[in-house]
């Protein structure tokens, strides 16, 4: 899947919710290799512009594309391309992490995988460990590896830092620094150090 083309045209991106203008005419156009940090204060919409250019929610009034080798796709396979990180996507608590690994990727995946990326994000002494067990912490890096698990050619991560220490954080930034030359990924962020990992970026509000 990473050997195909893909990019992402967002034209004229409005969000209202009855008279509040959230954010308008927001233009993002990104291609393999490039990264767009979405920043901002609180209540600026950052998520919720992640989510529109996720193909999650839909914007007022704009228009955005998904482009495979240059042929323009329905909006809703963005998915078979995409790894989606946020805190409102939580992992089943009733589950072990790797019980969650299995239940997301379904067959055909490598089993070696699921155990690097467990050891990379330092959870593999709890992959058997039932999630509701998990620190804050935990839950985030198990967040985001079963967002990256198949290794998806386009990442939208909504404050990937959130709750990480400062070993968590090297773990996450270590990886995204390894794939961003090969990837697009968009971050919705209000903390520096992770929108200085991106090469473009979109700040929302004043």
């Amino acid at each position: 899947m990473n050997n195909v083309a893909l990019a992402i045209r967002a034209q004229d991106i409005t969000k209202r919710f009855n008279r509040l203008t959230l954010f308008k005419d927001i233009q993002v156009s990104l291609e393999m290799g490039q990264s767009l940090a979405i920043t901002g204060p609180n209540g600026s919409g950052k998520s919720t512009l992640l989510e529109i250019i996720a193909g999650v929610r839909a914007p007022t009034s704009g228009d955005i594309q998904y482009l495979v080798d240059n042929e323009r796709i329905d909006n809703r396979r963005i998915r078979d391309y995409s790894g989606f990180q946020s805190q409102r996507i939580n992992p089943y608590i009733e589950l072990s992490g790797y019980e969650n690994v299995q239940f997301v990727s379904g067959s055909g995946i490598d089993p070696d995988i699921p155990v690097d990326l467990f050891k990379r994000f330092g959870l593999f002494e709890h992959r058997n460990k039932k999630v509701k067990f998990y620190s804050s912490g935990m839950k985030q890096r198990l967040r985001i590896l079963l967002a990256i698990l198949r290794d998806p050619p386009i990442l939208f991560l909504d404050e990937p830092g959130t709750n990480l220490d400062d070993r968590g954080k090297e773990a996450v930034f270590s990886y995204l620094k390894s794939v961003m030359r090969v990837k697009i990924v968009l971050i919705a962020t209000n903390e520096e150090s992770e929108a200085t990992l991106c090469n473009m970026r979109v700040r929302l509000g004043k």
